[in-house]
């Protein structure tokens, strides 16, 4: 890379504008363009997904290069005379007929180029009439703008335009071969949380893998209304930029990852007692249940125990500990069952796979107890580590179900009988 390109993209960058080498090198080579020509005007169509970045390209590059910037936003059926002519509103309004139209942005961009550079930015071309396209042909290719029987030239300085387009309509072929026709795609992931000013372990990556929708523009107004509100997630706030009942994304795997990062910046220290776990009581009802579980040899598998004196409670529970007790517990009591807690993976002969865990910056307490979450595809698991051994956090209540959890280890070659 040329230390020209390195210089435009970090320019870029100081302005808020992440671009891509390539995108660099473009904007490099457009500038050079301007200073060369001496008629015709460097233009650049920049097509994308809506709030990948065009407009604020074109304003970024204003800023570059020290110009004056002139914009027009398009608007359904806007014809020619839009874009020579403008309506002034104050003259409107005090009824003044001789100064309630004023120069529109073309001429506006002529004038200005006899004093300065200039940069033109036609946003969403797209959304104009198509007659549009040829009538711009001329003032690209000769600088010129002819009104009736007045012909208006650009100055001595440059005038650089941007043409956006989300693709409502086909730009016509005369006015793309005019251009250098640039796609502005989605920012990569890692780009989009830097532009965002997030760090790189932040919930709004797995949005932005699920929600290619998902716009910078959007995800800033969602920060700003966190920022209103005082939270750091809300799914009311989150609902008004992404449609929740038809994407992909799981909100309550999100808000679980929100809750588990709010541990990063304390202080606060666990215990092995905090790790709640899990017990069934066994009822009359369910006494049959258990007589084939013992009858089938799995008593020593369990402990039993009570919690009351036995004078008041005398319910006998059975600790389901393990991932193992689990699914064999399931096996007798059915897909239904329901539990809430830690559970100790114990696979035996397999160590637990890190790889995809986010740690939790809390101080290890005297019991060495670390907590963390497992991100795999749309699964997220809370994970705890004691003494080696490892735990993770299943509800069926919130669907973080054994299913999930062992269907994603099967996928990695472990399994769970």
């Amino acid at each position: 890379m040329s230390e020209k390109i390195m210089e435009t993209q970090e320019k870029l960058k100081e302005l808020g504008y992440f671009a891509s080498t390539e995108l660099a090198k473009i904007v490099l080579l457009f500038n050079e363009a301007g200073k060369k020509s001496k008629k015709s005007i460097p233009t650049l169509l920049l097509e994308g997904p809506s709030g990948a970045g065009k407009t604020f390209l074109g304003e970024s590059f204003a800023k570059l290069i020290n110009a004056e910037e002139v914009f027009v936003q398009c608007f359904p059926r806007m014809g020619n005379e839009n874009f020579q002519y403008d309506v002034d509103i104050e003259g409107v309004i005090k009824q003044e007929a001789e100064n309630s139209i004023k120069n529109g942005v073309l001429l506006q961009a002529i004038e200005k180029s006899k004093k300065g550079p200039v940069v033109l930015v036609i946003d969403e071309l797209d959304k104009a009439r198509p007659e549009v396209d040829a009538f711009l042909l001329d003032f690209l290719e000769n600088g010129r703008l002819t009104t009736g029987t007045d012909t208006y030239k650009k100055g001595e300085y440059p005038i650089y335009t941007f043409i956006t387009s989300n693709k409502k309509r086909e730009i016509d072929d005369a006015l793309i071969n005019r251009s250098k026709r640039v796609i502005i795609p989605r920012p990569e992931r890692e780009t989009f949380l830097e532009i965002l000013g997030l760090p790189q372990d932040h919930y709004l990556k797995y949005i932005y893998d699920k929600c290619p929708e998902f716009s910078i523009r959007q995800a800033r107004q969602y920060l700003e209304d966190l920022d209103v509100w005082g939270v750091e997630f809300d799914t009311d706030a989150l609902s008004q930029y992404i449609d929740l009942d038809n994407s992909d994304l799981d909100v309550h795997s999100l808000a679980e990852l929100k809750e588990l990062s709010q541990l990063d910046s304390s202080s606060l220290e666990f215990n092995i007692p905090t790790l709640q776990r899990f017990a069934v009581p066994i009822y009359e009802q369910s006494g049959e249940i258990w007589s084939q579980i013992i009858k089938d040899g799995h008593k020593s598998d369990f402990t039993f125990f009570t919690r009351g004196d036995g004078q008041y409670d005398d319910t006998l529970y059975a600790g389901i500990d393990t991932l193992q007790q689990l699914k064999l517990i399931q096996q007798y009591y059915g897909r239904d069952f329901a539990y809430e807690g830690w559970f100790e993976y114990d696979l035996p002969g397999e160590e637990f796979n890190q790889e995809n865990i986010i740690w939790a910056a809390n101080k290890n307490d005297q019991y060495g107890t670390r907590f963390g979450i497992e991100v795999d595809g749309e699964n997220f698991f809370k994970i705890a580590i004691n003494h080696g051994n490892t735990f993770v956090y299943l509800d069926t209540g919130k669907d973080l179900t054994l299913e999930r959890f062992s269907g994603q280890k099967e996928e990695n070659g472990h399994e769970l009988d």
